[in-house]
Formats: structure tokens, C-alpha cells, sequence
């Protein structure tokens, strides 16, 4: 009986020593792939989720960062499905229906990522993200009045959350008031003023309601920002052209066109000369030039002729 028991207690200890490692293996692979996470390391990271899974079945940790990791890679549909499986696992982990909806709203499901920030909102309703989310995809949706008491609730949360300003500017826009959204893109800019695509906004709504020195000043503010920022080089640039200032505007086309904006190309065959062709022009004209003087005098000589030949007919006749 002795024997039997301690054989028992052997077995028990060496299958509680094997789970053990089992977890410890799973956690350590998911762990890894955080810190992967942490490198931009997505690819790597993908792979230690995917050896944590197939230790640890149910780890639904692991299919959320296998999810967001995918997400972030642009494959949305198999990141939808690694969140339907850590919901099945736990229906109530708020990154998983939040991750989930924003990969509806890259596929334009508006109506499904509207369900997910919904559910988010059930909750944790004091989460003024999941009410800006759902904002949102209504504006996304052309649902403006829907979205603006979600994109009032997230501010009255969060008062310096200039995201949510920034997009309840455009959807007031939409409705029409012009004057509500400048304020608003006008409140984001002053909680944040070094994003350059709030310059740009208020920019484009300046030049649209005729404000183009304002317009000016946040398109150049936007472009000192970032150099690069092809929307707000072509603003400015069409802005210039409006003012009668070619060869500005042509600078700022041409950074565009390098950074293979097709419409900077465009608008440089229109309004833009290459050095090249001012001085094919230039010589065009030098020789339209040398051309005409040489007509002129060819002219004056046949006029001097044609006099002296009328005189000379004068003399014979007398």
C-alpha cells in the first residue's frame, strides 16, 4: 500500500511538473512576443503568439496581441477572427471588441464597428475613447448627427482630448455650421499644435470661406511641421496660383511631384515652365527676333528699290 501511494504521489508531482512547464513555456513565448511588439518586430512577434497558442489553446491574452499585431499589419480579417476567438474565450475584454472595431472601420463596416464601440461603451461608460470610436464611425458612416452627443460625451470625459475636436469640427462642417467647426479645429490646434494636419484642416475651410491670408499662415505652419506633407504643399501651392504667384507655387509643386503626388504633376504642366523650356522659349524668340529684322530690312531695301525705280520712269517720261 506504501508503494502504491508513493507511485501515485510520483505520478501526481510529475504531471503537476510537466503543466507547470507547459504554462511557464506558453507565457514565456507570449512574453517574448510582447517585447517584439515593443521593437516594431511584428512578423517575429506573430510567430511567439503563435507557438504560445499551440502550448496554450485557450490563451486569450495571446489571441488579442496576435490580433492588434495583425491589425497592425493591415490584415484585418485575420486579426476579426484572433478577437472572435479571445471573446468566445472571455466575453468581456473590452481590447478585443475595441481592436475589433476599428479593423471594421478599415474594412468600412461602419454598422459593425458601431456594434463593437457600443459594446465597449456597456462596459466601461466612463470611457471617453469608445465614445469618440463610435463618433467616429458614425462620421464615417454620413450619420453627423448621430455622432455629435458621442463626440460631446468624450470631451465632457476627457476636455483635452483634441481628437475628438478635431473630428466633431468636420461633422459640424458637414451640417453645415462653419462657424462651430473653425472653432472647433481651431480648440484641437490649441491642445495640440504640432500636428500638421489640424493646420491643414483650418487652412482648407479658411480658403474655402475666403480667409486666404489666415489660409496661407496654416498651410505654411503645416508644412513647416512636416516638409513632407504633400496635402498641405498642393494647398498652398493652388493658393498661390489663385494670388497671381507662379513661381512659389511651383516649388512647392515640385517637392509634391517628387514625393509622387500625380496631381503636383499636373498642375505643374499647367502653371509651371522647367528652366529648359524658358530658355527654348527664350531662344525661339531670339531667332522669331532676328528673323523679323532681317524681313524689316529685306523690306526697306525692296521700298528703296521700288522709289528708285519710280523715279527713274519720272526722268524717262520727261
Amino acid at each position: 500500500m506504501k508503494h502504491t501511494t508513493g507511485l501515485l504521489l510520483t505520478i501526481f508531482l510529475s504531471v503537476m511538473n510537466v503543466s507547470s512547464t507547459f504554462s511557464q513555456t506558453s507565457k514565456e513565448n507570449f512574453i517574448q512576443g510582447l517585447l517584439c511588439t515593443n521593437r516594431n518586430e511584428d512578423e517575429k512577434a506573430i510567430g511567439f503568439f503563435n507557438k504560445a497558442l499551440e502550448l496554450k489553446p485557450d490563451y486569450f491574452e495571446a489571441y488579442v496581441m496576435r490580433g492588434s499585431t495583425l491589425m497592425r499589419l493591415g490584415n484585418y480579417m485575420s486579426a476579426i477572427i484572433d478577437f472572435d476567438k479571445a471573446l468566445e474565450l472571455d466575453p468581456s475584454l473590452i481590447k478585443a471588441y475595441n481592436y475589433r472595431g476599428f479593423c471594421y472601420l478599415e474594412l468600412k463596416d461602419f454598422r459593425r464597428a458601431t456594434e463593437d464601440f457600443s459594446k465597449v461603451i456597456s462596459l466601461k461608460s466612463d470611457y471617453p475613447n469608445a465614445y469618440e470610436s463610435r463618433a467616429w464611425a458614425h462620421s464615417l458612416g454620413n450619420k453627423h448627427k448621430e455622432a455629435l452627443p458621442d463626440y460631446d460625451k468624450a470631451i465632457e470625459l476627457n476636455p483635452q482630448f483634441h481628437e475628438a475636436y478635431h473630428h466633431r469640427a468636420w461633422s459640424k462642417l458637414a451640417l453645415g455650421d462653419t462657424t462651430a467647426a473653425l472653432l472647433d479645429f481651431t480648440r484641437a490646434i490649441e491642445l495640440n499644435e504640432d500636428i500638421p494636419t489640424y493646420h491643414d484642416d483650418r487652412g482648407f475651410i479658411y480658403a474655402e470661406t475666403g480667409n486666404q491670408k489666415e489660409a496661407m499662415k496654416d498651410f505654411s505652419q503645416a508644412i513647416k511641421l512636416d516638409g513632407n506633407f504633400v496635402s498641405a504643399l498642393l494647398h498652398r501651392a493652388q493658393l498661390r496660383i489663385d494670388e497671381g504667384k507662379p513661381k512659389p507655387a511651383c516649388k512647392d509643386l515640385e517637392i509634391a511631384a517628387a514625393l509622387n503626388s500625380k496631381e503636383a504633376t499636373e498642375l505643374m504642366g499647367l502653371h509651371c515652365i522647367t528652366e529648359e523650356k524658358s530658355n527654348e522659349d527664350s531662344e525661339e524668340k531670339k531667332v522669331e527676333g532676328e528673323s523679323e529684322v532681317k524681313e524689316e530690312k529685306g523690306d526697306k531695301k525692296k521700298v528703296k528699290k521700288e522709289k528708285k525705280d519710280d523715279s527713274q520712269e519720272t526722268k524717262d517720261s520727261e
